[in-house]
């Protein structure tokens, strides 16, 4: 089995990351049955899908091509 630690959010969210990798794993990347060994609660942090998006300062000066339908002739 597969350790993990099992991280909790201030938003409610839940994320399991893994802390050791079995053998059976690092041979036939299949996940196994998780053994969480680690809890960790974090109450000043959101989880990646909550928090706000951030982008650098020179992230306007980027030029992006604008997302148009294509129709057919």
């Amino acid at each position: 089995m597969c350790d993990y630690t099992q991280r909790e959010y201030s938003c409610g969210h839940f994320r399991w990351i893994a802390s050791k990798w079995c053998n059976d794993y690092q041979i036939t990347h299949k996940r196994c049955q998780p053994n969480v060994t680690h809890f960790e609660y974090r109450a000043d942090e959101l989880c990646g899908e909550c928090k706000p998006k951030t982008y650098p300062p020179w992230e306007n000066m980027i030029k992006r091509p604008k997302h148009s339908s294509y129709s057919s002739y």
